[in-house]
């Protein structure tokens, strides 16, 4: 543990957030760590990558210690600590008073990386809303999420919602037989590309197939409700977050998804917020997100500034190199890199220092009310 005059070091500049990445039930990992620069990228089960959080990871299958899932950050001295040992020791200088009061050390979001590695697939799911979530699992967070894509490999698919009213009564049958194969015919199938961006309500029943690596802002729980069991190393009531099935069917959409919405709404299509330099920022998600988080992607040319008054977020550079700039001098930056951005921190400036555009997504943290 760190001592209070070493973590007050860390303020006043952005912050470097270390590797962070643990054995999932999943196979992947390979994007991952070529994402993050690991050497000898290979698929291993470390299949995420947990960025920005103050949440513990439980993975069903897997051993799960009490600090699993928490980010870490690293000291002038080179030790590694915990980000919650700052955020409690600094909560307003890092996170702001407002935030700080409702939230206490909580960062109130949950950033991460996944990566589906060959023959494998994450299970058909979906998550718990926050009123569900406030009813069965003590919890006032949910999950909803965003999807931005950083990284692919040949045939990679993904499967989102219903394309027709589903009855309790047949996905239950399907879910019995593990048939999976019915369930994915009954479902939206898209093909992510790099840069997609998509924005999956609470409920949304979806699958992902091998070769998608993505980048996953989202509300701060793990609650996956998992229909599927064959082949990974947990049993069939281990998915239902304790709930048994017969609750945990009653958080998923069976209606259908119009093409529309999903086409529409569902995959994103960016939106100018403002321009610099030739530089850009572009909002991600839609308005109601901000009760969830926020997210913007910057597009660098040359250089673009960040105003002082956004409160904290984590910078995740997905595309280029570059630096931060400001009072506190400069702190370079490049492709899988992230940083965290304390509350209290001045205005600073994005620098592009490569030959092709710096792409930075920011994650903020939900918006509160006056």
């Amino acid at each position: 543990m760190a001592s209070k005059e070493e973590l007050k070091q860390m303020l006043g500049a952005p912050i470097h957030l270390a590797p962070n990445t643990y054995l999932h039930f999943y196979n992947g990992g390979k994007l991952r760590a070529e994402f993050v620069g690991e050497p000898d990228p290979k698929d291993d089960f470390r299949s995420e990558e947990w960025i920005f959080s103050t949440n513990r990871a439980i993975t069903p299958g897997r051993d799960n210690p009490p600090d699993k899932g928490f980010s870490r950050i690293e000291l002038p001295n080179g030790e590694i600590v915990l980000l919650k040992e700052l955020l409690e020791a600094f909560p307003e200088e890092t996170m702001g008073k407002k935030h700080a009061e409702k939230y206490g050390s909580d960062l109130g979001i949950l950033v991460k990386i996944f990566d589906v590695g060959d023959d494998a697939h994450i299970p058909v799911h979906w998550h718990p809303s926050p009123e569900f979530a406030s009813k069965y699992l003590n919890s006032p967070y949910g999950k909803n999420e965003a999807w931005v894509v950083i990284g692919t490999r040949p045939g990679a698919k993904a499967w989102i919602g219903w394309r027709e009213n589903v009855a309790v009564e047949d996905f239950r049958k399907w879910m019995e037989a593990q048939d999976v194969e019915t369930m994915h015919q009954h479902m939206h199938e898209i093909i992510p590309k790099v840069g997609d961006v998509i924005f999956l309500r609470d409920s949304f029943v979806h699958s992902l197939g091998s070769g998608l690596c993505i980048l996953e802002p989202q509300e701060p729980t793990d609650w996956n409700i998992l229909a599927e069991w064959e082949g990974f190393p947990y049993d069939k009531e281990d998915g239902t977050l304790g709930l048994g099935w017969d609750v945990a069917l009653e958080a998923a959409d069976f209606t259908a998804m119009p093409l529309d919405y999903l086409n529409n709404y569902v995959k994103r299509t960016p939106e100018l917020l403002r321009e610099e330099n030739g530089s850009r920022e572009d909002v991600l998600v839609p308005e109601e997100a901000r009760k969830y988080f926020w997210l913007t992607r910057l597009t660098v040319t040359n250089k673009l500034s960040m105003p002082a008054d956004r409160g904290f977020y984590c910078a995740i550079t997905t595309q280029g190199e570059g630096k931060l700039v400001g009072a506190f001098g400069e702190k370079p930056i490049k492709r899988g890199k992230s940083v965290f951005i304390p509350a209290s921190l001045p205005a600073y400036e994005f620098v592009n220092t490569g030959d092709k555009p710096l792409e930075v997504v920011c994650c903020y943290p939900p918006e509160i009310p006056d």
